[in-house]
């Protein structure tokens, strides 16, 4: 498509849980034991009444904050989320107006998870394309931790809530250059929040807590994870997509400068890449501080590889991502050289890019 990603940006929930809590609140063995599969060691929580919007529309400011680009040079909004202000309106019209731009800006939302970024490009990309806007503005954000049990530790261990925004503007060179989609709705069980819609009205028996062999404690309307089942759903198909992406576009593991894997966890990232035998420096993390934040942890991730030099103008980059669903996703990204930025209202600098070999002190007690 004739169309790139001119500046990126992300904002992260004030709270910071960190492991040493949870060790607390679970046993330190039991997170010694999270923290190797999943690299996790903080994530950011929004605060009390921060929604959705509130996160997206923070992120989309620093951009107009920060660029060249102006609110009315926008005339697409799109907006991708899971955890809406309101099953109605949409968040992308509430944003719209909060974010002050045009009334002839078109917006819509985007119900899907952990796949939400190469669904939400190709979209923009491919209204850009078809002429029917000039100028999208992606919002991508989430609060998981609204639907999280608190003594549920298969989640509440993994979870950040984020938003990323990025504007896609056209080019003249064919910046995305390829996706490939997919789909698997009998895995729908393994990542969902049961008494949340129409199909299953939440009733006082819904807030029953129950604890599973396990040892997470959880209700029917806070969201369950599998976390075997996305893993196996993961380990299958990454390697799969991420090939048949290569072939179709006759590229090589070695034709790609930087790997961008949903930041589900680091074995999860760190299994799909050693059966594609990517090399460990081609593949970038953003998850060890801020946990699994959704459909915002890949343009958090480029965002992050951007600021510091990781990811160039005329790089190739591959994106992947998986989850809710079951869905997955991947792009090939060529870095446009008309990127202005990436902006955040964190501390680039407090990103490890890899994880500590051991828990934070306060987590060993």
């Amino acid at each position: 498509m004739k169309a790139a990603i001119t500046s990126i940006a992300y904002s992260l929930g004030e709270k910071i849980l960190t492991g040493g809590e949870l060790s607390r609140r679970f046993g330190a063995d039991a997170m010694r034991k999270i923290e190797k599969f999943s690299g996790i060691l903080e994530r950011r929580i929004a605060g009390e009444g921060v929604c959705a919007s509130d996160l997206g529309v923070r992120a989309a400011e620093l951009i107009f904050k920060n660029s060249k680009i102006e609110r009315n040079d926008i005339d697409l909004l799109i907006f991708s989320t899971q955890t809406p202000d309101y099953i109605m309106p949409s968040n992308a019209c509430l944003a719209q107006d909060r974010l002050g731009l045009p009334k002839t800006c078109a917006a819509f939302d985007i119900n899907l998870g952990c796949s939400q970024f190469p669904y939400a490009l190709a979209t923009a990309g491919a209204w850009i394309e078809s002429g029917a806007a000039k100028t999208a503005l992606v919002i991508l954000a989430d609060t998981v931790s609204r639907l999280i049990h608190p003594l549920d530790k298969s989640a509440v261990t993994i979870f950040g809530d984020a938003a990323a925004a990025f504007v896609v503007e056209k080019s003249a060179a064919d910046s995305l250059a390829s996706f490939d989609f997919g789909s698997d709705g009998a895995g729908a069980g393994n990542l969902i929040c049961p008494a949340s819609g129409a199909r299953k009205p939440r009733s006082p028996e819904d807030d029953v807590e129950i604890t599973d062999s396990d040892g997470n404690t959880r209700t029917n309307a806070n969201m369950y994870i599998n976390g075997f089942g996305i893993f196996a759903f993961a380990y299958k198909s990454i390697p799969e997509t991420v090939n048949r992406l290569l072939k179709k576009n006759s590229l090589s593991v070695g034709d790609i400068d930087l790997f961008v894997f949903h930041q589900a966890g680091e074995m999860m990232v760190s299994s799909a890449a050693k059966r594609l035998k990517i090399p460990p420096e081609k593949v970038y993390y953003k998850m060890h501080d801020i946990g699994n934040c959704g459909g915002a942890s890949i343009p958090i991730a480029l965002a992050d590889a951007a600021a510091r030099g990781r990811l160039k103008p005329g790089m190739r980059v591959l994106v992947c991502a998986f989850g809710v669903g079951l869905s997955l996703g991947a792009a090939i990204i060529e870095w446009s050289p008309d990127f202005l930025g990436a902006y955040t209202d964190a501390d680039f600098s407090h990103s490890p890019s890899k994880p500590p070999t051991q828990l934070p002190a306060d987590a060993q007690k």
